[in-house]
């Protein structure tokens, strides 16, 4: 069944996935409104005076309900350093706490980690979520917290494209786009799933709209394998020159653990990214039909451009 929503909150909305799903929602007619704490962050990413800014930190509850009021959907869209990754249990407190204050659907945007460590593949919604470091554990914490709420949580691969701050494919076209070589996490060989971000959060904007998606656990398609061998190649072709491809394992990454706070913190991941993954999308395909997908030989040329475009300005 189709949803009436005729309003709805982004929060967290400054980062990528914010940004393109406020897009495609008010592509849908949706009005939006985006919470995020800095005023300045919101009023330059989303300059559009169709788009409703309220600054509000979603770790205060009172504050959250008061950004959010009036709202049918509440998407959480919060991002985090792996190291402030127990922030999620506390920003899922102040949802549930201002959904019911509200009566409006929640959503969480949320990624595979919950999932980890892998023991089959491709995943799914069926696959075990027991074990894992803190970092695994806190974002599984946050998620029950919301599903056991009725909300609806979207399990993303890592994703890549415009507003993408750092991940194990943006970080490599990063290098590429800026004239270095590519740092790749694991072997040139090893294939793993990207998901590209306005592909996916045109799927969240559909999911969004359906009563059958709350209260559950959504996997989400990547737009299918690559290696890193294969995002260099496709990387050379469009920036015309031979983009070298920097194979890191564990031990490297350790080496640059001690130099680099972000690496250090991201260092209890790495095992994770050392193993191939593959998502079974089949029950969102179910419900919202094939997915469409834009192909790596386009969604990585547009990322390459839109770097580019960035490091001019």
């Amino acid at each position: 069944m189709t949803l009436a929503i005729t309003k709805a909150a982004i929060v967290g909305a400054t980062g990528a996935t914010g940004i393109a799903l406020a897009a495609e929602l008010a592509a849908a007619g949706i009005a939006v409104r985006v919470v995020a704490r800095r005023a300045e962050t919101l009023a330059r990413l989303f300059p559009a005076v169709a788009i409703e800014k309220t600054p509000a930190d979603a770790r205060d509850a009172a504050a959250l309900a008061r950004a959010v009021s009036g709202c049918e959907l509440v998407v959480d869209c919060i991002g985090v350093p792996a190291g402030a990754m127990r922030e999620h249990a506390v920003t899922a407190v102040s949802f549930v706490a201002a959904a019911k204050g509200t009566g409006a659907r929640l959503l969480q945007v949320s990624s595979y980690w919950a999932y980890l460590p892998l023991q089959r593949l491709p995943l799914d919604e069926t696959h075990p979520r027991t074990g894992g470091n803190f970092y695994i554990q806190a974002r599984r914490a946050a998620e029950d917290i919301l599903e056991g709420a009725g909300a609806a949580i979207v399990h993303l691969p890592d994703f890549f494209g415009p507003y993408v701050g750092a991940s194990s494919l943006q970080q490599p076209l990063t290098d590429a786009a800026n004239g270095r070589a590519m740092n790749w996490i694991g072997a040139p060989s090893l294939a793993r799933e990207y998901a590209f971000v306005p592909d996916a959060m045109r799927l969240v904007a559909a999911l969004a709209r359906r009563n059958e998606a709350y209260g559950q656990r959504w996997i989400f398609p990547g737009n299918g394998p690559l290696t890193g061998a294969e995002a260099a190649a496709i990387a050379s072709r469009h920036l015309g020159r031979k983009v070298k491809l920097r194979s890191a394992g564990l031990l490297l990454m350790r080496i640059a653990s001690l130099f680099k706070r972000d690496a250090r913190e991201f260092l209890p991941m790495v095992p994770h990214y050392l193993t191939p993954i593959r998502y079974d999308a089949a029950k969102l395909a179910r419900l919202l039909g094939p997915p469409q997908m834009t192909p790596y030989e386009q969604a990585i040329p547009a990322t390459l451009d839109w770097l580019r475009q960035q490091a001019r300005a």
